[in-house]
């Protein structure tokens, strides 16, 4: 295929695809709104910008995703956890796409897998067991046995998986420009920049040693706890498309007995596990579902599955320990204020109604016990509330509130008295005190002042630099039009298009007059020149009905 060809030819019958399973879940307001009518058969282009109402405009998108495959499943569980500019009903959606796909067949794999391991894949490896453990969309998981008859999990990428993701990126990216070049959405998504996101978390997980290295700092993080870990990795014999890890033996959290002797300590272990990720190591699981999570030896907690993780500054450590002692202790002022320092707020911002909101939706809850508090409830208000107010949070910010979500879920399930507030409470007021000490103090006293003097630095040269310019009158202003490309694009269609019809023109007028004369030589009893005229006339002329009719504009 030509790479010179413009993106939405090149991929004509990947956006047929596209166009056709849109109409196929009644979304033809998104076929109309991104001219995708040029990608449908001529019997099954539309024309309507009727808009189903949120909730089954929300199921209908969902159905579109899945159908569209794996990285659609994956976009679609991003947006899922971008509650601050998707409302509550799209984001309930999203999050029951499901990435589960039947599992390649050994045969078709293995070629890939000599490939990736050379040598390796006779002398490293004695066994590997045909039949998958599990599948999803982008890998699949196999039992192996190594060398040293240690027993391992191998999860192998699918093949040409990249190719495909690759292709349907750059389709996401053209859509997600002409989106915005058309103000297909409100102002608070910005499709661009959720693509650019996407690519760069999508990118992550399609390197198996990104993965590989998110588990290795989790094992790091807890060395020294013996109830906390991750399975080993065998990074001589993983690549960026295999990992291959030890085999869990354990069982899974989902399966445990309800009458587990140590449900209650599992339980407050699994929080305290998750809230020392954030709040002390800046790093976490952000999935710990039942699934992902195996108890081994009785009360060990061993997390699997390092795709998705979250990362924290340390700034923002303080601000989350800030913002559940808020929340807990009901600090209106110190909760609506550590929102807005994690979160950008719109041009249009009320301070006053943002406030009484946030007090009307904590009134809720602080009138009843602290034990009957579900902070489940609590996060899903408060992430309502953040989308009514236009406030843009970072994503890290949303995993963070579901992860805790998910501890206390599966909290009561081991134990119905836990607590996940009283949990949290407990440790966050140690970390406070732990931050308070003196040398803390000093320590991020010093980091402080080493920032301001590299701002005031940078500010400096870049006042220098500007004056320079002033002085060599070399100063320059730039200016930049943004979102016209579209229009540019148009105007380009619509000038060839007048150029066509002019030609045409010309040669049935010129073909006219020549008709009239005795020019030899004739064919039909009519000069030659006249007839290759309105020939090659005619031929344009056909071209351009056919152009028009294509794009769907006429």
């Amino acid at each position: 295929m030509d790479m010179n060809l413009p993106k939405h030819y090149r991929h004509f019958q990947r956006y047929s695809e596209i166009a056709q399973i849109l109409v196929k879940n009644g979304l033809g307001f998104i076929i109309s709104n991104l001219d995708l009518n040029k990608y449908l058969p001529f019997k099954k282009r539309i024309n309507t910008d009727e808009r189903p109402s949120s909730k089954i405009l929300a199921v209908r998108i969902r159905e579109v995703l899945q159908d569209l495959g794996p990285a659609y499943i994956k976009l679609g569980q991003l947006l899922s956890t971008r509650a601050d500019i998707f409302p509550p009903v799209f984001i309930t959606e999203m999050r029951k796409l499901q990435d589960k796909v039947p599992a390649e067949k050994f045969e078709d794999i293995e070629d890939f897998l000599k490939k990736e391991l050379g040598s390796k894949f006779k002398t490293e490896i004695i066994d590997i067991k045909a039949e998958a453990v599990g599948a999803a969309s982008i890998a699949q998981t196999h039992k192996v046995t190594l060398k040293n008859s240690q027993k391992a999990i191998m999860k192998i990428k699918r093949p040409k998986i990249d190719k495909k993701i690759s292709v349907d990126l750059e389709i996401m990216e053209n859509l997600a420009q002409q989106a915005e070049e058309r103000n297909v959405f409100n102002s608070i998504i910005r499709p661009v920049e959720i693509i650019k996101e996407f690519r760069r978390t999508i990118k992550e997980e399609l390197n198996f040693k990104s993965e590989m290295a998110n588990i290795i700092r989790f094992r790091n993080d807890f060395a020294n706890n013996q109830y906390i870990t991750a399975p080993e990795v065998y990074s001589e014999l993983s690549t960026a498309n295999i990992l291959i890890m030890e085999e869990i033996k354990g069982i899974k959290l989902r399966k445990i007995s309800p009458n587990h002797p140590h449900n209650k300590f599992i339980a407050e272990l699994g929080a305290k596990s998750l809230m020392q990720q954030v709040l002390i190591n800046g790093f976490f699981h952000a999935d710990p579902h039942p699934g992902n999570i195996f108890i081994t030896d009785q009360k060990t907690i061993t997390y699997v599955d390092f795709g998705m993780v979250g990362r924290i500054t340390e700034m923002d450590r303080d601000l989350m320990a800030l913002l559940f002692y808020a929340l807990i202790n009901k600090k209106i002022n110190v909760l609506m204020d550590v929102i807005l320092i994690l979160g950008n707020k719109p041009d249009n911002f009320n301070r006053r109604r943002f406030q009484l909101d946030l007090e009307k939706i904590l009134d809720r809850y602080y009138g009843s016990d602290l034990a009957n508090l579900k902070i489940k409830a609590v996060f899903e208000d408060l992430q309502y509330f953040i989308y009514e107010h236009q406030i843009r949070m970072p994503q890290e910010f949303f995993l963070l509130f579901r992860a805790i979500a998910v501890s206390e879920g599966v909290g009561q399930d081991l134990d119905p008295n836990f607590n996940v507030i009283e949990v949290g409470k407990e440790f966050i007021s140690e970390i406070l005190k732990d931050r308070m000490q003196v040398n803390k103090i000093v320590s991020r006293l010093g980091s402080e002042v080493w920032k301001f003097g590299r701002k005031k630095h940078e500010l400096n040269m870049q006042l220098k630099s500007f004056l320079d310019k002033l002085v060599k009158d070399d100063f320059t202003v730039n200016f930049r039009h943004t979102n016209l490309e579209n229009l540019i694009s148009r105007l380009d269609i619509i000038s060839n298009r007048i150029s066509m019809s002019m030609i045409i023109a010309s040669l049935i007028i010129g073909s006219t007059l020549l008709i009239q004369t005795d020019m030899e030589p004739r064919v039909f009893n009519i000069p030659l020149l006249g007839f290759i005229g309105f020939s090659f006339a005619g031929i344009l002329g056909l071209l351009l009905v056919i152009s028009i009719f294509r794009s769907g504009k006429y």
